[in-house]
């Protein structure tokens, strides 16, 4: 018999800003005002986490398997990596067993970046949420409020 992983649950107190499309995105956590930068491979499970369309952490390596055709094998370790960092960052929680269907996928506009492992790191200043030296797209992208 298959055990399906517990359902991944995001904290509702968060902002996310996608920066470019498909290359990095900020998480503001609105309960105490961190800043965490997700690169394009973190940004992608991040969108369908949010969506609801990854639930667990099975979903989540096969969506990277189909987007990087890649051998969920290989990618399993970098998702429980980055749900860990996640989770022990306050951004997820589990809930009771995930039902193994989802309703769709994000769909992706334009190429994703080549694959690396996901990301997460903190930001806890202002100053440290750049994107190429540029602290107006940061600026602009931290006092946009999104999904």
């Amino acid at each position: 018999m298959h055990t399906i992983s517990p359902k991944i649950v995001t904290k509702e107190q968060t902002s996310f800003t996608e920066l470019l499309d498909n290359v990095e995105g900020i998480i503001l956590d609105l309960d105490n005002l961190h800043y965490y930068t997700l690169n394009s491979t973190g940004l992608f499970l991040w969108k369908q986490l949010r969506k609801g369309y990854a639930q667990t952490r099975e979903q989540m390596a096969e969506l990277l398997s189909e987007a990087f055709r890649l051998p969920v094998s290989v990618l399993d370790a970098d998702v429980r990596a980055f749900l860990s960092e996640l989770e022990a960052n306050g951004l997820i929680t589990y809930a009771a067993n995930g039902d193994g269907e989802v309703a769709g996928r994000v769909v992706v506009t334009g190429d994703l970046p080549g694959y690396e492992a996901p990301r997460l790191k903190l930001s806890n200043a202002l100053t440290q949420v750049t994107l190429s030296g540029s602290s107006t797209i940061a600026t602009g992208a931290i006092t946009a409020t999104g999904g």
